[in-house]
């Protein structure tokens, strides 16, 4: 017995000695520099007296909140919605571009043909559109387009771009000739002047 306790510390040391050197040491966090996100010195906090001022009205639904906010490449999944805008709520493209009706073409009938087709392209699908936002589905049809695809017509009228329009939310075209407007979800030309 007491040969038993004379070795007792001796291996009790050497126990702890092995489970020392035998569980290295982890990192931890700290011990390594995180690298910076490209462009991240240029990242302003936004300001907290500020953030008031980009809060939607409480009065406007979430469908007009929607509406106003085009940032991003993609508007929507859709390939059709609306926005609103100083001439009210019309259609736009998935991504925010505006669409123009010729009131000169009868209906379910394209005559912008040629150069015109330079200046105004016409908006075409594959396959009929799909619609979010306040665009009317029973509204939406197609004819055939000179490409092979399909030139999408809201309430029977085709649906063009204008080259003049550069950027998402662009009304360049609107009034030209006294032909080319907005159209309305309703699915009337909005014959309104810009100021």
């Amino acid at each position: 017995m007491s040969r038993l306790r004379r070795c007792l510390p001796p291996l009790l040391l050497s126990g702890l000695l092995l489970a020392a050197c035998g569980t290295p040491e982890r990192d931890t966090p700290g011990d390594y520099e995180l690298e910076g996100t490209p462009g991240s010195d240029d990242i302003e906090e936004p300001d907290p007296d500020e953030a008031g001022e980009t809060e939607p009205d409480a009065g406007e639904t979430r469908e007009q909140q929607q509406a106003d906010v085009f940032e991003g490449e993609a508007l929507t999944d859709a390939e059709m919605t609306s926005r609103r805008s100083p001439l009210g709520a019309h259609v736009v493209d998935g991504q925010g571009r505006t669409l123009y009706v010729f009131t000169e073409d009868p209906d379910g009938e394209r005559t912008c043909t040629g150069s015109c087709v330079q200046r105004w392209p016409v908006f075409s699908t594959e396959e009929p559109p799909t619609v979010d936002g306040q665009v009317r589905q029973e509204l939406v049809g197609t004819i055939p387009a000179e490409d092979g695809g399909l030139q999408v017509t809201y309430n029977d009228q085709p649906l063009y771009y204008y080259v003049g329009d550069d950027e998402v939310g662009d009304l360049e075209g609107q009034g030209v000739a006294g032909a080319w407007f907005v159209v309305a979800t309703e699915g009337t030309p909005i014959e309104q002047e810009l100021d």
